[in-house]
């Protein structure tokens, strides 16, 4: 298993999974997926973003996915070089949510250049972001 797995999202509904190894990279890519503005600084569709995480406790967070829990919808929430959230909202909405918390391994300029083949590239580094 790979120690880390890559996840750059945007908010034109595509969704990229990635790890790599000395001589491959493997990639899954989600489309179509309905991105959610409220709130949000911007509301562009450009707007993309990177994280580095744990593999293992990325795939504790999708555990639930595997039991029969009813859902109406599941909300991926990331900031670059900070957090990802996973928020799930169980159907019948009286039941409630859940809620996970993926720690981010802080992502040095060279792991956020874009990659040969890769559809979405980070949108701009953190030192970028503060200067604007």
């Amino acid at each position: 298993i790979f120690p880390k797995v890559y996840i750059q999202g945007s908010m034109d509904g595509k969704l990229v999974l990635r790890v790599d190894a000395d001589a491959s990279s493997i990639q899954t890519f989600f489309s179509n997926l309905q991105p959610r503005f409220e709130d949000a600084k911007s509301s562009s569709p450009e707007n993309e973003c990177t994280l580095k995480v744990d593999t293992k406790k990325f795939s504790q967070s999708l555990l639930w996915q595997q039991s029969n829990l009813s859902t109406s919808s599941a909300l991926l929430c990331m900031v670059e070089n900070e957090m990802l959230v996973l928020h799930v909202l169980l159907d019948p909405a009286s039941i409630g949510f859940f809620t996970y918390y993926v720690p981010v391994h802080f992502l040095s300029s060279s792991e956020m250049q874009p990659r040969p083949g890769s559809e979405i590239a980070p949108l701009t580094t953190a030192a970028e972001y503060l200067d604007q």
